[in-house]
């Protein structure tokens, strides 16, 4: 009986043990979720930058793929689809056919209601100190620059001023909004995007560089939304939206 109790008593000590073990099962298992959610997101990132880059080319003449695929996924070079299977060089393969070509352009001023919609911080150690990998030790200010490209190549540009500014905080998702005006002839709108990590002594521009381009808004229907985010950062993610009326 003696020998019984023993067993028994130890037994209940290694299932104390294994339940003591649970809560490090669950950071675990936490910190897993979270680096699968950013590698899900990096390969949604990679994924819209080579729509992207498809998209410009079929745009610029200059896409690998025929005239007629270009026409079918984007809707360029559809002048010369049916009369070619390849790619042509001229500046005439890469426009609308002529019964679209006249909308390329808006032809009166509209309005755009631009809103920042979403913002997250992906890398640790902005200010210099790891906090832990939280990343949420930044302080983004966000602006957003957007020139408006006339038919000819002419553009001028307006800035959004600070839609966003956040202190140690590693995500945020609203509607930041700015109404902007479009001039007549805008045929492009080209959206840079600013993101700037406040320092006391000196601000460290975290920005991806790139800019993102919506080709021939002649053809929006009033307030179609267009959805864009900022598919080259590293540092961060980032999106917003916007709409002509």
């Amino acid at each position: 009986m003696t020998r019984k109790l023993i067993l028994l008593f130890t037994t209940s000590l290694l299932l104390i043990a294994c339940a003591d073990e649970n809560p490090m099962y669950t950071v675990n298992h936490e910190i897993s979720d979270a680096e699968r959610e950013y590698e899900d997101e990096q390969d949604q990132q990679k994924y819209e930058r080579e729509e992207q880059r498809q998209k410009n080319a079929c745009y610029n003449g200059t896409s690998t793929n025929s005239a007629s695929w270009c026409c079918y996924n984007y809707g360029y070079q559809c002048s010369t689809a049916k009369s070619s299977s390849s790619v042509k060089s001229s500046s005439s393969s890469y426009r609308y056919s002529s019964s679209s070509a006249k909308n390329a352009y808006i032809t009166q001023s509209k309005t755009m209601e631009f809103s920042l919609t979403y913002y997250k911080q992906v890398t640790s150690a902005w200010d210099g100190v790891s906090a832990g990998g939280a990343y949420s030790d930044g302080d983004p200010t966000i602006s957003f620059t957007i020139y408006f490209i006339a038919s000819g190549g002419q553009s001028n540009s307006s800035s959004t001023g600070t839609l966003l500014s956040l202190q140690d905080q590693g995500s945020w998702s609203g509607i930041a909004s700015k109404t902007i005006t479009v001039p007549t002839g805008t045929q492009n709108i080209k959206i840079c995007p600013k993101v700037i990590d406040k320092d006391a002594f000196s601000n460290d521009d975290m920005s991806s560089g790139e800019c993102y381009t919506k080709y021939d808004i002649g053809d929006l229907a009033n307030k179609s939304v267009v959805k864009q985010s900022d598919t080259y950062a590293s540092k961060y993610s980032l999106k917003w939206e916007w709409y002509l009326h």
